[in-house]
C-alpha cells in the first residue's frame, strides 16, 4: 500500500501553518503561542494507549484525514491492542501529523474532549472518515459527533480558536519531521527506527517481538 503524501498541503494552515514552516529555519524552530485563559485543559499532547511501564513503547505519527491511517485504526490495530497494548507488552504513542487544515481541525476537536474521551473519539472520526474529511463543512460533522460525546460546543469553539490550543498540534508535526524524518503518514517509531506506511498485523509483530522481554508473549 503507498504511503500517502501531502506535504504540499502543509503551506494551506490558514494563518497558523506558513509561518510555522517558515520559523523551522530560525532559532527557536517554532514558538507556541501561550494560550488564554479561557482554552480547556489539557493542551494538545501525545497521548497513550496501554500502560505506562510496558517495556516496548510503539510511536505513531497520524493524521486524521489520512486514508491509510484510516486503514491502520480500522482494520489492524483492534489486533495490535488486543496481542500487545492490553497484555501489558506494547505503550502505543498517537502523535498528531496533520495534512491539512481538516486534519488539524479534527485532532484539536479530540483534545479539545479530554484524555478520557480521545481515544474512542478517535476511533470514530477514523471508521467515519468519509463522512467527513471531504466534506465542504467538515466542522459541522465535528461538532455533531463531539456534542455527542458530552463536549459542550462554545468548549470547541474555544479550542478551535485559540492558536494556543492548536499550536502544539503544529509543533507536533514539525517535531516529527525534526527528531525523526517523519514525511508521510502513517509513519512509525519501533526501536528508535522509523517505519513509513501501514503495517501489518504480522509486520507490526515482527518488529515488536524481538523487543520484548524473554518470555513475554503475545496475546493470542
Amino acid at each position: 500500500m503507498k504511503t500517502t503524501r501531502r506535504t504540499a498541503t502543509f503551506a494551506l494552515f490558514a494563518g497558523a501553518m506558513a509561518p510555522a514552516a517558515r520559523a523551522q529555519q530560525a532559532q527557536p524552530p517554532f514558538v507556541v503561542t501561550p494560550p488564554t485563559d479561557a482554552t480547556p485543559r489539557p493542551l494538545p499532547g501525545e497521548r497513550t494507549i496501554g500502560r505506562e511501564d510496558a517495556p516496548v513503547t510503539v510511536i505513531e505519527y497520524h493524521s486524521l484525514t489520512c486514508g491509510n491511517c484510516a486503514r491502520f485504526h480500522t482494520e489492524i490495530f483492534p489486533k495490535v491492542k488486543r496481542a500487545f497494548v492490553e497484555p501489558g507488552l506494547v505503550r502505543f504513542v498517537l502523535r498528531d501529523f496533520p495534512l491539512d487544515r481538516v486534519a488539524l481541525d479534527a485532532a484539536a476537536a479530540a483534545h479539545c474532549a479530554g484524555p478520557e474521551r480521545f481515544e474512542a473519539l478517535i476511533s470514530t472520526f477514523y471508521a467515519n472518515k468519509e463522512s467527513w474529511a471531504h466534506s465542504p463543512d467538515a466542522r459541522a460533522w465535528l461538532r455533531r459527533t463531539v456534542s455527542l460525546a458530552g463536549v459542550p460546543a462554545e468548549r470547541l469553539e474555544a479550542c478551535w480558536s485559540d492558536r494556543g490550543f492548536t499550536d502544539p498540534i503544529i509543533q507536533s508535526r514539525l517535531e516529527g519531521t525534526r527528531q525523526f524524518g517523519v514525511d508521510a503518514t502513517p509513519s512509525f517509531v519501533i526501536g528508535g527506527r522509523l517505519h513509513r506506511g501501514v503495517l501489518s498485523f504480522e509486520r507490526f509483530s515482527e518488529l515488536v517481538r524481538p523487543l520484548l522481554p524473554a518470555g513475554a508473549v503475545p496475546r493470542g
